[in-house]
């Protein structure tokens, strides 16, 4: 039996994806709640929330403990996001959006700063973990496709700048509620996104043969 050459050995079957790379494509749901977890951060940042510090009879350090809240459940799940999206980013990024969307009408809706702090960690908690997932995703395609590292990080970008503006003029013509609840129509057009691109990967994976087993070779 002769054994293989060096070129054949080192051949990578195209049998299925490899462990850990992912298409483009499967970026569009993480990135989405990366972008609505970066909003749901700085939306607190504003004067008027000095009013509703006050009415909510806050102390203080009221907008410091709304703030830490948040970021404090995000560093905590930020890796848990990235260790466990790099293989399963689909089931990593569903759960993120099930926090930021329920964390955001808990926070919209609560009636004193127990509940409010309550909503924002659990906010914090999606924000991290679909943090976590699109690093580590973008990291993976940006090696094949520069300009998408440049496109999603403009998107949380994006998010960041607009929390203060959009919770600042919500805030001040409908209420407090309202710059949260602008999170629900957009953490479900997220989940839409990253529960069909998770399929047709799940499809691609099913439909694709199996790898035949290797001829010996007298």
């Amino acid at each position: 039996m002769t054994p293989p050459s060096l070129g054949t050995a080192n051949q990578v079957p195209p049998y299925g994806p490899r462990p850990g790379v992912h298409p483009v494509w499967l970026l569009i749901g993480p990135a989405l709640a990366a972008s609505l977890g970066a909003y749901l951060l700085t939306i607190t940042v504003g004067l008027e929330w000095a009013s509703i510090q006050r009415s909510l009879g806050m102390p203080s350090l009221g907008l410091l403990w709304i703030f830490g809240a948040y970021l404090l459940s995000a560093a905590l799940a930020v890796p848990v996001g990235a260790l466990v999206g790099r293989w399963w980013p689909t089931a990593v990024t569903l759960p993120a959006i099930a926090l930021l969307v329920p964390g955001s009408l808990l926070t919209a809706l609560s009636p004193g700063i127990s509940l409010l702090l309550v909503g924002r960690a659990v906010t914090g908690l999606g924000a991290g973990l679909a943090w976590g997932v699109t690093a580590v995703l973008v990291a993976q395609v940006g090696a094949r496709h520069v300009w998408v590292t440049s496109l999603v990080a403009g998107a949380v970008v994006l998010g960041l700048g607009l929390g203060p503006v959009a919770g600042e003029i919500l805030v001040r013509t409908l209420g407090r509620p309202w710059p949260f609840m602008l999170a629900v129509p957009f953490g479900v057009v997220a989940m839409l996104a990253t529960a069909v691109s998770g399929i047709v990967v799940l499809t691609q994976r099913v439909s694709q043969p199996a790898q035949p087993p290797a001829a010996p070779s007298a």
